[in-house]
């Protein structure tokens, strides 16, 4: 097996176990032997886990990236179809921004936290500012709305309400946060007709691949 291919394969593994159990619960050498790989193996990749999240975070971007870059790139669909189906793809997939993983993060590696997150979130408002703007010069969105406080409001929803404290006061999973924020959210910035238009499309399933594959 090639170096990068043991590279990926590393990468996958602790992902997988990031995001399962959070990143204090894992250890390298539990990593090292769920791919049965000794711990000096996997530490000649990678010298420590902190790397690997980094990584592995790096690869979730790029998957996400090569997802719309695909679905943006699919002349056989509308704007709303290509809308309907990226917030679709976005609430269902696990993240490590939900979940053990974010909560671990915020909680017992608050700078490590803050450092991703300010990323995530210079790299959302880009892309987010971008879909608003394709939205209303189509008259999906609504002309009226301010494209700043919406993308702050979708970033502050998310970074308030998906963290341990809160998720821990109401019945439900991140998941269902995320998915009902989405839905709140898109549907007061869609003009009448885009939101009937929206509401009437159905989503293509397995069309590209899911965004928790690792990337290098």
């Amino acid at each position: 097996m090639e170096e990068n291919e043991i590279k990926e394969k590393i990468l996958h593994k602790a992902a997988e176990m990031f995001l399962q159990f959070g990143f204090s619960r894992v250890t390298m050498e539990e990593i090292a032997v769920e791919l049965g790989m000794s711990k000096k193996t996997l530490y000649r990749f990678f010298p420590g886990k902190e790397q690997l999240l980094r990584e592995m975070i790096n690869g979730m971007k790029c998957k996400f990236e090569d997802y719309v870059q695909q679905l943006w790139g699919n002349n056989e669909m509308s704007f709303l179809e290509k809308l309907k189906n990226l917030m679709n793809y976005i609430s269902n997939q696990p993240s490590a921004f939900r979940g053990p993983l974010s909560h671990d993060l915020q909680k017992n590696f608050p700078s490590l936290w803050e450092e991703i997150n300010e990323s995530r979130k210079t790299h959302s408002l880009q892309k987010f500012n971008l879909l608003l703007t394709e939205g209303i010069e189509k008259g999906v969105f609504r002309q009226d709305i301010d494209q700043q406080i919406v993308v702050l409001l979708f970033l502050n929803a998310i970074q308030g309400i998906l963290n341990p404290d809160v998720l821990s006061q109401i019945p439900y999973t991140a998941n269902q946060v995320f998915e009902s924020i989405i839905r709140i959210l898109m549907e007061g910035i869609f003009t009448e007709e885009g939101r009937h238009k929206y509401l009437s499309i159905r989503t293509v399933e397995n069309v590209f691949p899911p965004a928790t594959n690792i990337k290098n």
